[in-house]
């Protein structure tokens, strides 16, 4: 269509010559005589000024026209996704020089929950997914009761831009999973909340660093199992937080991070959890090896726990060290992770245990904690996948603490997966999980409960 109307304004002044012209001569046959001479003059010297007009107009307008058509074809068309990758994802469309990529899912969770000592998990949230410090010890057991959500559907955009110095990748990602509103009467709403929103500046391909919130660096997200369970293992590392992470390639595929992350301390006798009166950073450092088929990460992380009682401070230094590998085979895989320190706290199933106590003087005592899960998972054709998942999670309380704190957890999580497209999974998950807690010369009738629940998903990736 622009190149049809670029050849109308080309032919455009002859028309207009040819029309002059002719309406010329017809006022000359119809005039006659000298009189009609000069007024076909006054008319032709009329008409030859309005075509250099015309003329003027058309010449701008040509040029319009030809810088439209340059900017027309010098535009990016809109990406297919054939060949254009962005971190591995394909790219949906580009915008000047920036690849954008708009992904996420919807899934829906329908669950039969089952506790031994209660009819529904301590806190809401625990009836969405697993959460091991909410599973009730010490009451009555209740009926089977049945839950269904889509809060775990996610939303998120990419972007990647080159520049003269390397490239820019951003990511944000959005779901309602954890959102205090709702209401299952009529509209079943609920809140949308930030996952992820972080900028990663990749210097030269060895050199990068990233700034914003996504997962801690202390935890390897490539090794948690696949669960339909929104977290899964309670011995698994799960923490997302705001960063400065520095992150540089190594040979044969490794690399080594470094990272100052926002802290959090979480004692036993504090007046909230958790408390925010850190002075410094979580600092992490990681390394990611790999041989053949088998990945693995070390990290390793020094934190201060601090709090405030009137003018005084009060604060320890603390540690935590974490193992996690996945080994792929033709039909199978393993992945497992190993977690140790003094200061674990809230890093660890989803803060199963806390970080320390307060002691009577108001100096901070440290808990040692460990937590471990290993994963097996086995592809039976290529549609269907099965996975199993043993946990396990401790802490050596303080025996100042007394009884009624958590002292163990474990996890069991079986499921089949059925794919009958890429995007499209379908599938059944049983979960069984126990909370115990300490008991002091049998201070506590009941110091143990258990959670059964079958969990059935769908879920559609984009």
């Amino acid at each position: 269509m622009l190149y049809k109307n670029k050849e109308r304004f080309k032919r455009l002044p002859t028309l207009l010559l040819s029309a002059a012209i002719a309406s010329a001569a017809s006022q000359a046959s119809y005039a006659g005589g000298n009189g009609g001479n000069d007024d076909l003059e006054r008319q032709v010297e009329e008409l030859q000024r309005q075509v250099k007009m015309l003329m003027r107009q058309i010449n701008k307008n040509k040029v319009a026209v030809q810088d439209l058509g340059e900017k027309v074809s010098s535009a990016p068309a809109v990406a297919s996704g054939k060949g254009k990758t962005f971190g591995g994802d394909k790219a949906n469309f580009r915008l000047g020089n920036t690849d954008v990529s708009i992904g996420g899912f919807v899934k829906l969770d329908m669950q039969f929950s089952e506790y031994s000592d209660g009819s529904a998990a301590l806190a809401g949230i625990g009836e969405d997914f697993l959460v091991p410090s909410v599973i009730p010890v010490g009451g009555e057991g209740g009926d089977v009761k049945f839950h269904a959500h889509a809060k775990t559907s996610r939303f998120n955009i990419k972007t990647m831009t080159k520049t003269e110095t390397g490239h820019v990748k951003t990511f944000f990602e959005f779901d309602a999973i954890g959102s205090a509103q709702g209401d299952e009467r009529i509209s079943n709403s609920s809140a949308e909340r930030m996952r992820h929103a972080f900028v990663d500046w990749n210097i030269d391909g060895t050199h990068s660093i990233l700034a914003g919130q996504t997962w801690s660096t202390f935890f390897n997200v490539g090794t948690l199992p696949e669960s339909l369970d929104f977290v899964g293992p309670v011995g698994t590392i799960f923490e997302r937080q705001p960063q400065l992470r520095y992150t540089a390639k190594l040979n044969g595929g490794s690399s080594f991070m470094l990272a100052a992350e926002n802290p959090a301390t979480t004692l036993y006798g504090a007046s909230k959890n958790p408390v925010d009166d850190n002075s410094m950073p979580d600092i992490v450092a990681r390394y990611n090896g790999k041989a053949g088929d088998f990945s693995y990460s070390l990290a390793a992380m020094s934190r201060e726990l601090k709090y405030e009682a009137g003018s005084k401070d009060y604060r320890k230094m603390g540690y935590a060290l974490s193992a996690a590998a996945k080994y792929k085979m033709t039909s199978d895989e393993i992945r497992f992770m190993v977690n140790y320190g003094d200061a674990l706290g809230r890093y660890m199933g989803l803060n199963g245990f806390r970080s320390g106590m307060i002691r009577s003087d108001g100096e901070i005592e440290l808990i040692d904690a460990w937590g471990a899960f290993v994963n097996w998972k086995h592809h039976w054709s290529n549609k269907w996948r099965s996975n199993l998942t043993l946990s396990m999670a401790a802490a050596d309380n303080p025996v100042e603490l007394g009884s009624g704190v958590a002292a163990e957890y474990t996890s069991v999580h079986a499921n089949l997966l059925y794919s009958p497209v890429k995007s499209l999974t379908l599938g059944g998950e049983y979960i069984y999980a126990t909370k115990e807690l300490e008991n002091i010369n049998n201070a506590l009738a009941d110091d143990k409960g258990s959670l059964n629940r079958l969990l059935f998903s769908v879920k559609y990736a984009f």
